[in-house]
């Protein structure tokens, strides 16, 4: 599970630098993500694939001024990737659909198109 293990903020920028889970006995060290968002949290910039020994320099850095300037290093020196929200329902409907979880919007298209067909269909 990722942990949040550094914060630094100025102005309305933020930066969050957070631990990336890997698989035992894969060889790879702890790796962290750098996320960055602006205007108090509302514009997410993305996150970039930051390694275990610039994590832990980051980690080590004392001073905000010093951490917000390393960050904002380190992020403008990679090709930042887009965050994607993933809070919505996902994967294919099931019995509970409607019940427990609201109906997704592509369900009801789906039941009122399938609903058309039937109208139709018995009309013939």
């Amino acid at each position: 599970m990722a942990k949040t293990v550094l914060q630094v903020r100025q102005g309305g920028a933020h930066f969050f630098l957070n631990t990336e889970s890997s698989s035992p006995n894969t060889g790879h060290r702890n790796r962290y993500r750098l996320f960055k968002t602006e205007h108090y949290g509302r514009d997410k910039s993305g996150w970039i694939q930051v390694g275990s020994m610039a994590g832990q320099d980051l980690i080590a850095i004392e001073g905000e001024q010093a951490l917000f300037e390393a960050c904002e290093k380190l992020f403008a020196s990679k090709k930042p990737r887009r965050y994607e929200h993933h809070g919505a329902i996902r994967g294919t409907p099931g019995r509970w659909e409607g019940e427990a979880f609201p109906t997704r919007q592509s369900q009801v298209k789906v039941k009122m198109d399938a609903e058309a067909v039937g109208r139709v269909a018995r009309e013939r």
